[in-house]
């Protein structure tokens, strides 16, 4: 057990202090957490990963801060069923290292894929399509060393397994991660700009008959920007020679419930005059209008766009970290019309303008309890507000999040536990395995030793503030 003074000790864009130096210690593997917690019998331990969480999730400024830190390999073992990794081990390694056996994750991966392992299952990663639910739903097997020192391994056919699967940093501190996997393959990536009227009349059937959907909705301006994923080589895709069988007119296309997708390589422009005005309203919020800036270059990857042929990775993983507030609503699928509906009422109300477009990714059913996405399909709304350079936001934009998601909680809305969300607009307890991941929490870490005061806060019963929808 070591404590270096290089350990980080603030979160990932350095906006907010998570740990104090001289208590953060980087140890290796079960033996070296197991003689932490022997050496601060009286302590809370929190621990950091890569530190993308929303600031006020993770805080050790009153804790020892544990940063993991494998002495070898990170991918343990590979076969043609499963990864084992350690759990400090990030989600890009995991993939890179598959995809060299011409393998892949059961699922889609995130836009941000420097998060570890372990912290993606803490809050619930997740990507987009409904034949998949979290990141945590490829999980097999999952090792962690408990309050008692000693190290356990959880599998689908234990009690807990459903908890580890969101386990908020609060059961213990995972040492090992085993997921399935299976072999890597192609897809074409349709894009192309529609109506916001199509979009909520559209959305559910295009997710129905594609892998995997995206959407990014300019809502006042009345665009939105759709990506379909379908196998390279399927109906409605083009086969492995670059041909299709539904190409029409102008090189466009038209697939099943009437909808017609671009199907070119040539660059589409449609979207370059509300991208122009995006990067000038954010530059004007922000103070920064350098193209190269990484806000500015979120909404730059719109322009002059083109229908992409790659894996789910090289199609999905291009996120650019930017200081921001992000947050994500999941909301029952069958309720997206009416999520629209009052979103739409909502930010065009706002004095304040977005900095970006809606994100619309749906998921299928997840195991993991304590998800919005547990036992149902549901769409996750993300908004994105990005800081000034001294971390401030312009006026108004707090109020509109706040708006918005008492909007989505009246409508079975529940948050992404990784992103900013008021608790006080939902009812956590609504989840159906609520009351039985705080007997989990509560069986295998009774004196709360790797329980934050924020996730504490959340796991009590509280009242919600009234929501109203329509």
């Amino acid at each position: 057990m070591t404590t270096p003074v290089d350990l980080p000790t603030r979160n990932w864009c350095e906006t907010a202090t998570l740990a104090r130096p001289e208590r953060s210690y980087a140890v290796a593997g079960a033996d070296g957490i197991a003689e932490l917690l022997t050496a601060h019998p009286g302590s809370r331990v929190q621990v950091l990963g890569s530190r993308f969480s929303y600031p006020t999730l993770i805080d050790g400024t009153d804790a020892i801060a544990l940063h993991l830190r494998s002495a070898g390999p990170r991918v343990i073992r590979l076969d043609r069923d499963a990864v084992t990794v350690t759990a400090d081990c990030t989600l890009t390694e995991v993939w890179e290292h598959v995809r060299d056996w011409g393998l892949t994750l059961p699922v889609c991966p995130p836009v941000i894929t420097e998060q570890t392992v372990a912290g993606a299952l803490g809050t619930g990663t997740h990507a987009q399509g409904l034949g998949e639910g979290l990141l945590a739903d490829a999980v097999l097997a999952v090792a962690y060393v408990g309050a008692d020192g000693a190290e356990h391994e959880v599998t689908a056919d234990d009690e807990e397994y459903g908890a580890f699967l969101l386990h908020l940093g609060s059961l213990g501190v995972l040492t090992r991660v085993t997921l399935a996997v299976r072999p890597n393959s192609r897809y074409h990536c349709a894009k192309y700009t529609t109506s916001g009227g199509e979009l909520r009349e559209g959305f559910a059937a295009w997710n129905r008959r594609s892998t995997q959907v995206k959407a990014w909705w300019w809502v006042e301006e009345d665009r939105a920007h759709v990506w379909e994923v379908r196998p390279l080589g399927s109906p409605g895709s083009p086969d492995p020679s670059g041909s299709s069988d539904l190409q029409g007119p102008q090189g466009s296309h038209r697939v099943a419930d009437g909808a017609t997708a671009a199907h070119s390589d040539a660059p589409h422009t449609d979207l370059n005059p509300i991208l122009e005005a995006t990067r000038a309203r954010l530059g004007d919020d922000t103070g920064e209008h350098d193209d190269d800036a990484a806000p500015q270059r979120t909404v730059g990857r719109f322009f002059d766009y083109s229908d992409t042929t790659g894996d789910l990775v090289e199609i999905f993983r291009n996120g650019i970290p930017a200081p921001q507030i992000n947050m994500e609503v999941g909301v029952p699928l069958d309720r997206f019309d009416e999520a629209a509906v009052a979103l739409a009422r909502v930010i065009t109300a706002s004095p304040f303008r977005m900095h970006y477009p809606v994100i619309l990714r749906p998921t299928g059913p997840s195991r993991a309890w304590l998800s919005s996405a547990f036992g149902r399909e549901v769409v996750w709304f993300g908004f994105v507000v990005y800081q000034r350079p001294d971390g401030s936001v312009p006026d108004g934009s707090v109020e509109l999040l706040g708006e918005i998601q008492r909007e989505l909680a009246a409508l079975g809305g529940l948050p992404h536990w990784g992103k900013y969300f008021d608790a006080d607009l939902f009812d956590l307890t609504a989840l159906p395995r609520f009351e039985e991941f705080r007997t989990v929490r509560s069986r295998l870490d009774p004196q709360g030793r790797f329980l934050s005061p924020q996730v504490a806060d959340l796991l009590r019963h509280r009242p919600v503030r009234p929501a109203t929808a329509g």
